[in-house]
């Protein structure tokens, strides 16, 4: 278990620094970190039996390539899109999740129903980031939020923190987008 420890801390340092150095602007080089983080921490929840988190984190190392590839293609661009495309957004994760969870269930994954909830709306979040939509915070608080508890629960400490911070994070993402809204 000794690895799995330092996998699950080298994924979240990874993660910091990717974090750290995309906050400053420092680009592309922050998707190699992302790239290497996604890696650690995937096989540290692969070996905790998440495996939908395994999954999730296997996708993120696929969209630092994407992020990598955007940020020589693109300008990032904040658009807003209507309540009825959240909602559609939000019926299709939860779908999404009632097929997983059995799945998950099947295939003897730990504590099926949060691993299946973080990973698919996780999709969802990244889905509105992509796309420049300032409401991806509100998914990115309860998703980091609910994962803190899930990572924790998996003895997962490292991963916990990071997601406590990565909360905190999105909070602070929401009030310095909040701008863009017309309540």
């Amino acid at each position: 278990m000794a690895v799995v420890r330092w996998a699950e801390i080298l994924g979240v340092v990874l993660n910091l620094m990717y974090t750290w150095l995309y906050l400053n602007g420092t680009l592309p080089l922050a998707y190699l970190f992302a790239a290497l983080g996604a890696f650690g921490l995937g096989w540290a929840c692969w070996r905790r039996n998440l495996q939908a988190e395994t999954l999730l984190h296997s996708f993120y190392f696929i969209m630092a390539g994407y992020g990598a590839w955007l940020y020589q293609t693109a300008e990032w661009v904040v658009e807003m899109h209507g309540w009825l495309s959240h909602l559609l957004s939000l019926a299709a994760g939860i779908v999404a999740w009632l097929i997983a969870v059995p799945w998950l269930v099947r295939r003897g994954s730990s504590m099926p129903k949060l691993d299946a909830f973080t990973t698919v709306f996780s999709f969802v979040g990244t889905w509105w980031m992509i796309h420049g939509d300032p409401a991806n915070w509100i998914y990115w608080m309860v998703i980091d939020a609910v994962s803190i508890y899930l990572y924790a629960k998996r003895g997962m400490p490292w991963g916990a923190l990071l997601f406590a911070f990565y909360t905190l994070l999105a909070v602070d993402g929401w009030f310095d987008d909040i701008s863009w809204f017309t309540l």
